[in-house]
Protein backbone atom coordinates (compact mmCIF):
# COMPACT_ATOMS: atom_id res chain seq x y z
CA UNK A 1 0.00 0.00 0.00
CA UNK A 2 1.01 3.54 -0.79
CA UNK A 3 1.79 6.07 2.03
CA UNK A 4 0.42 8.61 0.17
CA UNK A 5 -3.32 6.86 0.58
CA UNK A 6 -2.66 6.40 4.06
CA UNK A 7 -1.73 10.38 4.53
CA UNK A 8 -5.17 10.95 2.44
CA UNK A 9 -6.77 8.68 4.56
CA UNK A 10 -5.67 10.17 7.47
CA UNK A 11 -6.00 13.43 6.49
CA UNK A 12 -9.92 13.00 5.81
CA UNK A 13 -10.66 12.37 9.29
CA UNK A 14 -12.23 15.44 10.70
CA UNK A 15 -12.11 13.96 14.74
CA UNK A 16 -8.24 14.21 14.72
CA UNK A 17 -6.24 17.78 15.24
CA UNK A 18 -2.99 18.60 12.46
CA UNK A 19 -0.96 18.11 14.99
CA UNK A 20 -1.89 14.62 15.61
CA UNK A 21 -2.15 13.71 12.01
CA UNK A 22 1.66 14.74 11.45
CA UNK A 23 2.70 12.88 14.55
CA UNK A 24 0.72 9.41 13.39
CA UNK A 25 2.02 9.85 9.70
CA UNK A 26 5.71 10.28 11.18
CA UNK A 27 5.26 7.17 13.10
CA UNK A 28 3.97 5.50 10.41
CA UNK A 29 6.60 6.40 7.97
CA UNK A 30 9.51 5.12 10.67
CA UNK A 31 7.08 1.67 11.09
CA UNK A 32 7.15 1.27 7.11
CA UNK A 33 10.91 2.03 7.05
CA UNK A 34 11.75 -0.99 9.56
CA UNK A 35 8.87 -3.62 8.38
CA UNK A 36 8.30 -2.64 4.56
CA UNK A 37 6.85 -5.87 4.42
CA UNK A 38 3.44 -5.66 6.62
CA UNK A 39 0.76 -4.76 4.83
CA UNK A 40 -1.01 -1.43 5.94
CA UNK A 41 -4.53 -1.68 4.34
CA UNK A 42 -6.64 -2.60 7.56
CA UNK A 43 -4.29 0.68 9.13
CA UNK A 44 -5.21 2.83 5.98
CA UNK A 45 -9.27 1.88 6.54
CA UNK A 46 -9.39 2.87 10.19
CA UNK A 47 -7.84 5.94 9.83
CA UNK A 48 -10.05 7.29 8.37
CA UNK A 49 -12.40 7.20 11.53
CA UNK A 50 -10.48 6.99 14.35
CA UNK A 51 -11.36 8.97 17.19
CA UNK A 52 -9.15 9.66 20.05
CA UNK A 53 -10.55 10.49 23.90
CA UNK A 54 -9.25 12.07 26.73
CA UNK A 55 -10.61 10.62 29.93
CA UNK A 56 -9.55 10.41 33.46
CA UNK A 57 -7.57 7.80 35.30
CA UNK A 58 -11.16 6.26 36.84
CA UNK A 59 -12.13 5.69 32.76
CA UNK A 60 -8.73 4.52 31.80
CA UNK A 61 -6.65 2.75 34.16
CA UNK A 62 -3.39 2.87 32.02
CA UNK A 63 -2.30 5.77 29.95
CA UNK A 64 -3.99 4.60 27.28
CA UNK A 65 -6.42 1.79 25.47
CA UNK A 66 -7.38 1.55 22.06
CA UNK A 67 -10.92 -0.33 21.62
CA UNK A 68 -10.43 -2.33 18.09
CA UNK A 69 -14.58 -2.28 17.70
CA UNK A 70 -15.09 1.18 18.34
CA UNK A 71 -12.10 2.37 16.58
CA UNK A 72 -11.49 4.58 19.57
CA UNK A 73 -8.20 5.44 21.23
CA UNK A 74 -8.61 6.24 25.09
CA UNK A 75 -6.19 8.57 26.86
CA UNK A 76 -5.39 8.81 30.04
CA UNK A 77 -4.97 12.79 30.42
CA UNK A 78 -3.16 12.52 34.12
CA UNK A 79 -0.67 9.49 32.96
CA UNK A 80 0.00 11.14 29.61
CA UNK A 81 1.96 13.56 31.67
CA UNK A 82 4.39 11.72 32.92
CA UNK A 83 4.80 9.14 30.24
CA UNK A 84 6.84 9.44 26.75
CA UNK A 85 4.10 10.59 24.52
CA UNK A 86 5.77 9.48 21.07
CA UNK A 87 6.18 6.19 22.68
CA UNK A 88 2.14 5.07 23.79
CA UNK A 89 1.48 6.63 20.82
CA UNK A 90 3.83 4.10 18.43
CA UNK A 91 2.07 1.43 20.86
CA UNK A 92 -1.50 2.30 19.91
CA UNK A 93 -0.21 2.80 16.19
CA UNK A 94 0.37 -0.95 16.14
CA UNK A 95 -2.46 -1.96 17.91
CA UNK A 96 -4.33 -0.29 14.94
CA UNK A 97 -1.98 -1.88 12.49
CA UNK A 98 -2.97 -5.40 14.42
CA UNK A 99 -6.91 -4.76 14.93
CA UNK A 100 -9.10 -7.48 13.65
CA UNK A 101 -12.60 -7.89 14.96
CA UNK A 102 -12.79 -7.15 18.72
CA UNK A 103 -8.44 -7.86 19.58
CA UNK A 104 -5.01 -6.79 18.07
CA UNK A 105 -2.51 -8.84 18.03
CA UNK A 106 -2.87 -12.40 18.73
CA UNK A 107 -4.87 -11.17 21.59
CA UNK A 108 -7.99 -13.39 20.25
CA UNK A 109 -10.61 -14.02 22.63
CA UNK A 110 -8.69 -12.09 25.28
CA UNK A 111 -6.40 -15.55 25.63
CA UNK A 112 -2.88 -13.74 25.24
CA UNK A 113 -3.73 -10.57 27.03
CA UNK A 114 -0.56 -10.29 28.83
CA UNK A 115 2.02 -11.49 26.04
CA UNK A 116 0.22 -9.32 23.82
CA UNK A 117 1.01 -6.45 25.37
CA UNK A 118 4.17 -7.05 26.07
CA UNK A 119 5.26 -8.12 22.60
CA UNK A 120 3.41 -4.55 21.60
CA UNK A 121 5.32 -2.67 24.13
CA UNK A 122 8.88 -4.63 22.99
CA UNK A 123 7.98 -3.58 19.23
CA UNK A 124 7.46 0.21 20.25
CA UNK A 125 10.78 0.00 22.70
CA UNK A 126 12.72 -1.07 19.14
CA UNK A 127 10.43 1.35 16.99
CA UNK A 128 10.77 4.42 19.07
CA UNK A 129 12.21 3.35 22.60
CA UNK A 130 10.68 4.90 26.27
CA UNK A 131 12.04 7.97 28.12
CA UNK A 132 10.13 6.69 31.08
CA UNK A 133 10.05 3.03 32.78
CA UNK A 134 7.30 1.20 31.07
CA UNK A 135 3.92 0.28 32.49
CA UNK A 136 4.42 -3.41 31.48
CA UNK A 137 7.59 -4.60 33.01
CA UNK A 138 6.31 -7.98 33.44
CA UNK A 139 4.54 -8.08 30.33
CA UNK A 140 7.91 -7.63 28.56
CA UNK A 141 9.44 -10.11 30.22
CA UNK A 142 7.35 -13.10 29.53
CA UNK A 143 7.25 -11.98 26.00
CA UNK A 144 10.68 -12.05 25.79
CA UNK A 145 11.21 -15.46 27.36
CA UNK A 146 8.13 -16.76 25.28
CA UNK A 147 9.96 -15.69 21.83
CA UNK A 148 13.52 -17.08 23.39
CA UNK A 149 12.14 -20.24 23.26
CA UNK A 150 9.49 -20.43 19.93
CA UNK A 151 11.33 -17.51 18.00
CA UNK A 152 11.66 -14.62 16.57
CA UNK A 153 9.93 -15.11 13.08
CA UNK A 154 6.90 -17.10 14.54
CA UNK A 155 6.02 -14.30 17.30
CA UNK A 156 6.26 -11.57 14.41
CA UNK A 157 4.16 -13.95 12.11
CA UNK A 158 1.42 -14.94 14.32
CA UNK A 159 1.49 -10.98 15.87
CA UNK A 160 1.03 -9.43 12.52
CA UNK A 161 -0.75 -12.10 11.03
CA UNK A 162 -3.55 -12.50 14.15
CA UNK A 163 -2.79 -16.05 14.55
CA UNK A 164 -2.20 -17.39 17.94
CA UNK A 165 -1.92 -21.04 16.51
CA UNK A 166 1.38 -20.08 15.34
CA UNK A 167 2.80 -19.77 19.07
CA UNK A 168 0.57 -22.28 20.76
CA UNK A 169 -0.69 -24.60 18.14
CA UNK A 170 -4.43 -24.64 18.81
Amino acid sequence: MDLNEIKNSLNSNPNLTEDIKECLMELIYLFNSKFPNIKLENLNERLKTLNIIKGSKFLIKKSSYYNPVTNELLVNMVKIETNDCKHILMRELLNIITAKDNYTGFNKDNAYEALNIGYTERLTNFLVGNDTESEYEDEIVASNLLEKIIGEDKMFNAYFTNDASLIFGN
